[in-house]
């Protein structure tokens, strides 16, 4: 049976068995978009057809001029697909490109290499306090720095009403959550959150988390639970007084970080890196970064973790030191 890679994607995004319909909604919508511009320039080409050298040329003129991450996505998109087309409608085609695939490598663009320091995160509360009366933004800030997690996990998502899930947060269609609630804090500053991206539970004691409890004592916090709000989101827009959209926030995050003198290149998601960086900086175990920053396997923390020339350099000196030590003790 003849099968065209627009037959293919209808049948990905429609059939009731796709995993396409468990993707969280805003992933839904990017995958969306990649799929009409795939049915658009490639729709009618039909899966027989396709060799290892058409995936090749497709890659090369969606990554023309650097466009790495979007060939990526592209090249991910027809993954899942054939995958699905492989298992779910068992159509040899889809398991023949699906194997070509699993033999192709390609190119990755350069990780990003920049993250943010402790006094820049500093400067960032700072102003987003004493300039523009944002005290949400500098909360926001301190969390992501000292506890390591994703923009997302901090001010959470908004997606319509008739998403799976359920909320007590709602405005003109859509609901909130995601995000970090305070009863999710016991009486012993313990915050527990099930992060959105890998569904892990985080533990973490926010007494050691200096940042934080600076901002929170800003708001009243005098070391108790109780001087805390009870429940509801942590992080409220000061202009909306609803839970921020991720939009404008960064939007508002960038205006504060322009004014706190922090480089352009340096952006909002680059505090969870930062902290990682700090960390194995500062000697911490590895494995035990890993965990903090709820990453699967360590690779993807060393990923996460910056400054790799200066760490080079300190691991030479450490030989050398080493060394000399051993010619003292030998004599040699």
């Amino acid at each position: 049976m003849s099968m065209t890679i627009k037959d293919l994607v209808e049948a990905y995004t429609t059939d009731r068995v796709s995993t396409y319909h468990a993707l969280r909604y805003h992933t839904r919508k990017n995958a969306a978009s990649i799929l009409k511009r795939l049915v658009a320039s490639h729709g009618h080409i039909e899966l027989s057809t396709i060799k290892r050298r058409e995936l090749t040329e497709w890659y090369l003129d969606w990554s023309a001029g650097g466009k790495l991450s979007m060939a990526h996505s592209f090249i991910a998109q027809i993954r899942t697909m054939m995958g699905f087309g492989a298992s779910m409608l068992e159509h040899p085609e889809c398991e023949r490109i699906s194997m070509v695939l699993h033999r192709m490598r390609f190119q990755h663009g350069p990780p990003r290499s920049v993250h943010m320091t402790a006094d820049q995160a500093n400067a960032i509360r700072d102003v987003a306090r004493a300039h523009f009366g944002w005290p949400s933004i500098a909360l926001a800030q301190a969390i992501q720095f000292e506890l390591l997690l994703r923009q997302g996990d901090v001010i959470g998502s908004w997606v319509p009403e008739n998403e799976p899930g359920e909320s007590d947060v709602r405005r003109d269609g859509e609901k909130w959550g995601r995000g970090l609630r305070w009863e999710e804090i016991d009486e012993n500053m313990i915050l527990r959150h099930v992060t959105s991206k890998r569904q892990k539970l985080l533990e973490i004691d926010l007494k050691l988390a200096p940042m934080l409890v600076s901002e929170l004592e800003m708001e009243g916090f005098d070391g108790t639970r109780a001087s805390l709000p009870a429940f509801g989101p942590m992080l409220i827009c000061e202009i909306t007084g609803q839970p921020w959209k991720a939009t404008e926030f960064r939007r508002k995050w960038r205006l504060v970080a322009n004014k706190a003198e922090v480089p352009k290149a340096i952006k909002s998601m680059d505090s969870r890196a930062g902290g990682i960086t700090e960390a194995t900086e500062a000697g911490a175990d590895l494995e035990h970064v890993k965990h903090a920053a709820t990453h699967s396997d360590i690779a993807q923390t060393q990923r996460y973790s910056r400054n790799a020339t200066d760490k080079i350099a300190s691991v030479q000196n450490t030989r050398i030191q080493h060394r000399a030590k051993k010619k003292m003790i030998h004599g040699d």
